[in-house]
């Protein structure tokens, strides 16, 4: 009976593209510390799990690609190879193989012609680093040499017997090999037969093994414990024993269909998956109730009913729970993303021969899923950039007097409600003066013009469409986007791009994006007889200017906050819904943009509200001067202001 094996791929997908982002962190540390056996029994198992959930569904060719770096991994786990970039650089690309083949499956389609070719080769290649001179005669598994093989087991059992498949792996400094292992297979025939052993008898007698064999041993004796304890001694590193039993073809389909799936469910039996298109499902039903939820607080507070009133509280708690939970179960870790970043900046720096030491910070952290997809291609531009324009040659560094190897690190932490994420790096930093040659070649500016920019002006023109001072297109910066893609992107979400440097030291590139972009708290005002909503997060201070408190600066009018000088003007005047300036006087709201602050005055202020940020239509898409549309207390639509953009 054929199995139906559809309703498992989905979970195929998932958990193989967990295991991968584990193998590629795994391999990254490994190259580091070559040998380690944690790592490689890490690396071993992730690819051991895959193999049998691609077997399960019938991928038999990922299974069999994984199945052959399975291989590779259980020669260096037991020291019959010695690891080397080559078997490094191989496995990797099976992982990439993988990653290929998984995106093809998560699209509905089996692996295309071209993607199989491919790792038929990557197959063939990896057998031939295992097939290393030092190990003519090596160890099989079981799934190679017919291991259950009951044709030779079963003329040895009775009624009472029970089979076990016994491995045994010898310390790598073990004097007299071939002595030790005569020396447990006799103390086996003690008490039980032995069916057959692998590599063959012979072999073991003549030392034609590394330090593991397997024995099929036959016995009345059912305790695996007894068993190791009667055969346990010296110089032996490893003893595995587990029972064999006959099965029908029917139940060896239905074992490996399940099983290579029982160990997940028993990791991790607090968890289900949900799919991200149910949880945008929710968020959108949530967002309405609490749309009507403040609809509701209004018109309790008018009927003045107190029982009415009581009702609506208790409503409205129980919906702001709600909309905690919700908003909580969209948040992933950082990690998601982060942990491909290593393998990123490593193939980078490998193709342009550069010596990196990448670090990431603030994995931890969490934040709303479809935020944290968005930033992926930005980040992966960045890192490239750190390392192919930022980072110096191996030679440069060391005429410079700094360290060989150049740092480049990735960081991220929590600043109110939103994410400030840095990659910086410790190369050569940004010359203003070439950006500004750049500039003036483009006509951007006059050289009187050029000569008053603000340094973080001239770092401004980097992100300007068609901005670019390489000198050569390589490999890895002539893929992906440019910086102007880079701040677009992520001020298209609502945040805020800049850079900092120092020529001969370093860059600085900042993202400020926020945490969720589903429901955020704002202060609304008025102006000119409309409400647009600002976030909290950037409202510093609310007060009543005086017109005596505006001063005049370099032809602009500010005024003093917090010891500093900032702009002031109209809110319908920055809004373009006035050109006049006006009485500069009347409620005024204190704004932090970036890294400064400006002040504008409003008509009144209308109160606070959490509200459900909906993208704006296609006519106001590309207005810089909103980030989102909103719905308020009263049911009317409303504007909300993205204050960065936001002019001074």
């Amino acid at each position: 009976m054929k199995m139906d094996t559809n309703k498992y791929r989905d979970l195929f997908v998932s958990e193989t593209r967990e295991h991968l982002v584990s193998l590629n962190r795994a391999l990254l540390a490994l190259e580091k510390n070559p040998g380690d056996p944690a790592l490689l029994d890490e690396i071993f198992r992730s690819l051991h799990t895959i193999k049998g959930m691609a077997g399960s569904i019938g991928q038999d060719q990922i299974a069999e690609l994984a199945h052959k770096a399975e291989d590779l991994l259980d020669k260096l786990r037991k020291r019959q190879l010695k690891l080397a970039q080559p078997q490094v650089d191989a496995i990797f690309e099976s992982i990439d193989y993988l990653e290929s083949a998984v995106a093809e499956l998560a699209a509905g389609r089996d692996p295309q012609q071209g993607l199989k070719q491919r790792g038929a080769e990557l197959a063939k290649k990896i057998e031939a680093l295992v097939a290393a001179p030092q190990s003519a005669k090596a160890e099989t598994s079981s799934n190679v040499y017919g291991g259950n093989d009951f044709s030779r087991i079963n003329p040895l059992k009775t009624a009472d017997s029970f089979v076990y498949k016994i491995r045994v792996l010898l310390e790598a400094d073990a004097a007299l090999k071939s002595a030790r292992a005569f020396l447990i297979l006799h103390t086996l025939e003690q008490f039980g037969k032995i069916a057959y052993t692998v590599p063959e008898r012979r072999d073991l007698e003549a030392e034609r093994f590394d330090r593991g064999f397997s024995v099929l041993f036959v016995t009345n004796l059912h305790s695996e414990k007894e068993i190791k304890s009667r055969i346990a001694s010296g110089e032996i590193e490893d003893i595995e024993i587990e029972e064999v039993v006959e099965e029908t073809e029917e139940q060896a389909v239905e074992r490996r269909t399940v099983s290579a799936f029982t160990q997940l469910a028993q990791e991790r039996p607090r968890e289900v998956k949900v799919s991200t298109a149910r949880l945008d499902k929710l968020m959108n039903l949530v967002g309405e109730l609490v749309v009507w939820r403040e609809r509701l607080k209004q018109l309790a507070q008018m009927s003045q009913n107190a029982p009415i009133q009581d009702s609506v509280d208790q409503v409205a708690l129980i919906t702001s729970e709600l909309q905690h939970q919700v908003l909580a179960s969209r948040l992933v870790a950082m990690s998601e993303i982060f942990d491909r970043f290593p393998r990123v900046v490593r193939d980078a720096a490998k193709v342009l021969s550069k010596d990196i030491d990448f670090k990431l910070e603030g994995r931890e952290l969490e934040m709303d899923r479809s935020i944290l997809q968005m930033l992926a291609e930005p980040l992966v531009h960045l890192l490239r950039n750190a390392v192919d324009h930022g980072m110096e040659t191996i030679a440069q560094r060391k005429a410079l007097g700094k360290r060989k190897i150049g740092s480049v690190t990735l960081s991220v932490q929590k600043v109110k409600d939103q994410a400030l994420i840095v990659v910086e790096d410790d190369g050569r930093g940004i010359d203003p003066e070439k950006i500004k040659k750049k500039a003036l070649e483009k006509g951007w500016v006059t050289p009187e013009q050029a000569s008053k920019l603000s340094q973080k002006q001239v770092f401004d023109f980097l992100a300007r469409p068609g901005f670019s001072t390489a000198e050569k297109v390589t490999e890895v910066s002539g893929r992906g986007v440019g910086l102007d893609v880079v701040k677009s992107r992520i001020e298209g979400m609502g945040g805020s791009f800049s850079i900092e440097s120092t020529a001969g030291k370093g860059s600085r590139f900042l993202l400020n994006v926020p945490l969720s972009l589903a429901i955020i708290r704002t202060l609304l005002v008025s102006s000119k007889d409309q409400v647009y909503a600002l976030p909290m997060s950037q409202v510093m201070e609310t007060f009543e200017l005086k017109p005596e408190n505006v001063k005049t600066l370099q032809g602009k009018t500010a005024i003093v906050y917090r010891s500093q000088a900032i702009p002031v003007q109209k809110l319908s005047r920055a809004l373009k819904l006035e050109s006049e300036a006006g009485t500069l006087a009347g409620p005024t709201v204190v704004l932090e943009r970036q890294d400064s602050y400006a002040a504008y005055i409003i008509d009144r202020i209308v109160g606070q509200q959490e509200i459900v940020v909906k993208p704006l239509s296609r006519f106001l898409k590309y207005n810089k001067t909103f980030s989102g549309a909103a719905i308020s207390r009263e049911g009317q639509p409303m504007l909300i202001v993205d204050v960065n953009n936001l002019e001074t």
